[in-house]
């Protein structure tokens, strides 16, 4: 997957790490308004300014869907896979795979990578009691 995105810059300085951040926005917004190939090269862009992110990852994931390359999402979702810890994050990836796989026409497949992303976290959520508030 890496000759795809090609090989991360190290930050040298801070103003690697702000290019990096701003090129991540104007590349998410350009998907957001509707130019997805705009915005997956602004994204791939930072992705080689920064040391890559899981948002800045999916952020690519989904440009790549939009552009009518899903088969590159799914090659980095994969890559991606072993580094997603949290419930949240994994649920938000099983969604672009589910997106990606509905896109290549693997609808069985898309399902149940969908079925996935809905199912309950595997901790319950704690219940909080509110102080100082009266009924």
């Amino acid at each position: 997957m890496r000759d795809t995105l090609g090989p991360p810059l190290t930050p040298s300085a801070t103003s690697d790490v702000a290019k990096a951040d701003a090129l991540h926005a104007m590349g998410s917004f350009y998907v957001r308004q509707g130019f997805p190939k705009q915005g997956l090269s602004l994204l791939l862009a930072a992705h080689r300014f920064a040391i890559p992110s899981l948002e800045l990852n999916r952020a690519i994931a989904h440009a790549y869907i939009l552009s009518g390359v899903p088969q590159k999402a799914l090659a980095l979702l994969d890559a991606l896979a072993p580094s997603i810890n949290d419930d949240t994050s994994r649920r938000a990836a099983d969604r672009l795979r589910a997106r990606a796989l509905i896109a290549l026409g693997h609808v069985d497949e898309a399902k149940a990578a969908y079925a996935a992303s809905t199912q309950a976290p595997a901790e319950p959520m704690r219940k909080f009691k509110v102080v100082g508030r009266s009924a």
